[in-house]
């Protein structure tokens, strides 16, 4: 008995018992602007933590995004890493991440305007903000 309580004690204290941490992260940036149709704005980055486990998994992103002036139709809106693009429906929200997208390292937010000729008024981001959850 004494040694099945000091294996169960042991295997609480393992690496792997803690492999499961989760927490959260947010940073936020100053935007850009886009004065023409089909031009991409391509936000400043958004870092995670130094401290952040490269094998740190997003499960949930919230977003907020302000602008100057109400959104141009035919607004995109898209979170990037290097590796993939989500695609944001609104300027805020919050969504689920289904595929394997890693939490840490560099994220931007890439804005487009499906319209040709000259925005009026111009996209002007004014913030960008972002919430990554993670396991």
């Amino acid at each position: 008995m004494k040694s099945l309580v000091l294996l169960l004690l042991a295997l609480q204290a393992s690496p792997a018992a803690s492999a499961q941490t989760t927490g959260a992260w947010s940073a936020s940036s100053a935007g850009g602007s886009v004065t023409t149709g089909k031009q991409l704005l391509r936000g400043r980055p958004l870092f995670s933590p130094e401290s952040l486990s490269p094998s740190a998994q997003a499960v949930r992103i919230s977003w907020r995004i302000t602008l100057l002036s109400p959104p141009p139709s035919g607004l995109v809106i898209k979170l990037c890493r290097i590796d993939k693009c989500i695609p944001l429906p609104a300027l805020a929200g919050e969504r689920r991440i289904d595929v394997p997208l890693a939490a840490n390292g560099e994220f931007r937010f890439i804005y487009s305007v499906n319209s040709l000729g000259q925005l009026q008024p111009a996209l002007n981001v004014v913030r960008n903000q972002l919430t990554v959850n993670y396991r």
